[in-house]
């Protein structure tokens, strides 16, 4: 068998790493890290495939005065390991490597697009509402553009994860709008993405999602736009979960019966008790047998 070369165990490596389960990066990469002749041959690409995994999963890091939680996301990144911080009214320095804020600076006029900054703010704070009630360990950040045609965007990123180690499970909830605003309507695209891993006495993950395209009027009004925004992603969500719900009650029914054999392939059904009275009967004989040995010798 022809040798890989090292490009391809780069490749390889990476796409283990940024498959990781949520809250298991470290482990894997460490995992990763003892299964190459070299394991310095990583170093150079670990920058970039440490930023795409962190942004990619959309964690959440305390801010720098420990207030809020701040999203690492693509929407909110405006530098090398800079990100947004409208809460905060700062761009906070992320180290990808560490996992670890390591400083901040406030918010400067190019930072804020003036346009979009009171729709923004407005969805930010019913989103911060929605969170709470619904996703106590979660985390959201609302960003503020606009296109090239002068349209206005606000980009919504939710992120709740819950790691339970101890328990064998891990889990991760992401989901991302994007708001256009024209002509009296907000066009809301939406994608939520769920990656849960489970692994006590096996190795089970469940990856799923949702793109929904949704729209609500725009009234005018911040406050009022928001609102509608953020009952339109409620109910896309409150909908999303409702689906999944369903498919766990059925798969008792019918995926977890496909994976098993429903008779032997003698399509007769097994006797459990017969089987059980042959084992013991079994067992009474040989430990006839032995005591009869022991008493001959």
């Amino acid at each position: 068998m022809a040798e890989i070369s090292e490009e391809e165990t780069i490749n390889i490596a990476n796409n283990f790493l940024l498959s990781s389960p949520p809250g298991e990066f470290l482990e894997v990469a460490i995992d990763v890290r003892a299964l190459l002749r070299d394991e310095s041959i990583l170093n150079a690409s670990a920058p970039d495939t440490f930023r795409e995994y962190n942004t990619e999963q959309m964690m959440s890091v305390k801010s720098p005065h420990n207030t809020h939680d701040v999203l690492i996301c693509k929407a909110g990144e405006i530098g090398d390991g800079e990100f947004l911080d409208y809460r905060g009214k700062q761009v906070i320095v992320f180290d990808h490597i560490r996992q670890q804020v390591t400083g901040s600076r406030p918010l400067g006029a190019a930072d804020v697009t003036a346009e979009a900054e009171p729709y923004r703010a407005a969805i930010e704070q019913q989103m911060v509402e929605y969170a709470t009630e619904f996703f106590p360990l979660g985390a959201v950040g609302v960003y503020g553009s606009k296109q090239d045609d002068g349209k206005v965007v606000c980009t919504v990123c939710l992120s709740a994860a819950r790691f339970q180690g101890a328990n064998y499970n891990n889990g991760r909830w992401r989901s991302t709008y994007t708001c256009v605003f024209e002509r009296g309507t907000v066009k809301v695209t939406g994608t939520v993405k769920l990656h849960v891993h489970y692994y006590e006495d096996g190795n089970v993950q469940l990856t799923t999602d949702l793109n929904k395209p949704m729209s609500v009027p725009d009234k005018g009004n911040a406050n009022a736009t928001a609102t509608e925004v953020v009952k339109a992603i409620q109910k896309a969500e409150a909908e999303f979960q409702a689906s999944l719900e369903n498919s766990y009650n059925q798969m008792s029914d019918t995926t977890f019966k496909a994976l098993r054999r429903v008779l032997p392939i003698t399509r007769t059904k097994i006797d459990w008790e017969k089987i059980l009275k042959y084992k013991l009967g079994v067992d009474a004989v040989g430990a006839t047998a032995a005591r009869g040995a022991g008493n001959q010798s």
